[in-house]
């Protein structure tokens, strides 16, 4: 007997399913060959292992609850479900631009109520928004370029 067909054959040996013509033959061929004595004390090293196993036992009904979840997983996903999942992305999306348009009319109104408290009446709009302290610029500065640029010709 050949060293794969022995090899295959182990765990059934080692369980007592091989006639016993055929046990005879792998117990000559493990008396010659030392790979299939080494691969015959691992399995049998695994067995013994597997062997605190055997008296657990699965709880009632668990094939029947995988056999389940497995059917469960493979079915579509009902029409309500997909619609709810779109009304929940655009009802965030309504609420976050709702949030925003409320947000700029309340800045408005705020803004429109504060303003005219903090603005003299005397005060120039260039004042207001700092205009004013860009009139004068050192000679040849960045700025003064800039200013004659703007002006459209030379103010010094």
């Amino acid at each position: 007997m050949k060293c794969s067909e022995v090899k295959r054959k182990l765990s059934a040996f080692l369980d007592g399913e091989i006639p016993s013509a055929g046990k005879k033959e792998i117990i000559e061929h493990l008396e010659t060959c030392r790979g299939c004595q080494e691969e015959l004390a691992a399995l049998s090293e695994v067995m013994d292992a597997l062997g605190v196993l055997e008296g657990m036992e699965p709880p009632p009904y668990f094939i029947t609850r995988v056999r389940q979840s497995v059917r469960e997983e493979g079915k579509p996903v009902p029409f309500l479900e997909r619609i709810r999942s779109v009304a929940i992305s655009f009802a965030t999306a309504a609420a976050v631009v709702t949030s925003v348009l409320i947000g700029n009319q309340f800045g408005r109104t705020l803004y429109q109520s504060v303003a005219p408290a903090a603005i003299s009446e005397t005060a120039e709009t260039g004042d207001i928004f700092g205009f004013g302290t860009l009139e004068e610029f050192p000679d040849g500065s960045l700025s003064d370029i800039y200013d004659e640029l703007i002006a459209g010709g030379n103010n010094g």
